[in-house]
């Protein structure tokens, strides 16, 4: 990178860092801690659009209101997810730490859901890992990004294809309640994703390893710093991944804005990542695993949090 590029990028991250603190500090609130999850199943079978469209109609019947493109929302909060490869997610509402009552409602419609999937339209999920021979499948989304990163993917000879569609992961969200409090939660979470049993298992992580390295592993941030550095270090990460349309840092692109960077931002999937929504940060690298296992990996990710992050805001 030349002097100029490196002016150009610094500034870029200053700004942007100042306006993301803003963000922050907007949509952040005090209280006890809530956790969430996104649990992703892959289907047994290659799907195409027309399969995705024959789910979305019998989760029409099923009682699940639309929202945005492949996206279902249930009266509970539980909300689905359709992937690239067909792939279902499902996401929860908040969650108070050890409310099993209610992780056992969000499970026990989950499994519903997929036998009446299974039964209606032939299509079994299952929580695992990894299936090989994806890379060739037909995307079940079509939008812009997913075409734009599909592309990317089979020009740089990696396994992105493969991430897309023939992976599954289980994402574990933590709110964040103050930006004093990030820096310690990013340290624990990325100390989580390196070690059993939240780090991805082999297959999984050959591939991601093997997609692109400006958007998977962990970035090389300061966590000896303070908030502000570690916001710093993500945005100064985002800037430097690629555009997916344009194939260039993305602090080269023209006239970029806060704005174009947000949604840049979504396309940067980190083993540990800043998720605005919550706004959470958010564990990506626990691999998918049949539903009754999933409690005991959840509750085990609470108790860890808890126990390292308990101090009242």
């Amino acid at each position: 990178m030349n002097e100029q590029g490196k002016i150009r990028l610094e500034s870029l991250v200053s700004a942007f860092t100042t306006e993301l603190r803003k963000v922050l500090v907007e949509k952040i609130s005090p209280g006890p801690l809530t956790y969430g999850f996104e649990y992703e199943l892959l289907p047994t079978r290659r799907l195409t659009p027309k399969g995705i469209d024959k789910i979305a109609q019998c989760l029409l019947r099923l009682g699940y209101r639309p929202q945005k493109e492949g996206e279902f929302l249930a009266l509970n909060g539980l909300h689905l997810t359709f992937e690239p490869g067909g792939q279902l997610e499902y996401g929860s509402p908040p969650l108070f730490a050890f409310d099993d009552e209610a992780l056992a409602a969000l499970l026990e419609q989950l499994r519903e859901t997929n036998r009446c999937i299974e039964a209606f339209c032939g299509v079994k999920y299952r929580g695992v890992a990894y299936l090989p021979g994806r890379e060739t499948a037909k995307l079940c989304l079509v939008s812009r990004r997913y075409l734009d990163m599909h592309a990317l993917f089979s020009d740089n000879g990696g396994r992105g294809r493969e991430m897309m569609k023939g992976t599954a992961s289980i994402h574990f969200h933590v709110r964040i309640r103050c930006l004093a409090e990030m820096l310690p939660l990013y340290r624990l979470l990325a100390e989580l994703a390196a070690e059993a049993p939240f780090g991805m298992g082999p297959e999984r992580r050959k591939i991601w390893d093997a997609t692109e390295e400006s958007r998977c592993g962990l970035p090389p941030l300061n966590l000896c710093a303070n908030e502000n550095e570690l916001l710093a270090g993500m945005v100064r990460h985002a800037l430097k991944a690629l555009d997916l349309r344009y194939r260039q840092p993305f602090f080269m692109m023209r006239n970029i804005t806060f704005a174009d960077f947000l949604l840049h931002l979504t396309t940067i999937f980190t083993d540990v990542r800043l998720n605005l929504k919550g706004p959470t940060l958010e564990l990506r690298t626990p691999d998918s695993l049949p539903p009754e296992h999933f409690s005991a990996l959840w509750r085990r990710f609470v108790m860890v949090v808890e126990r390292n992050m308990t101090t009242e805001i």
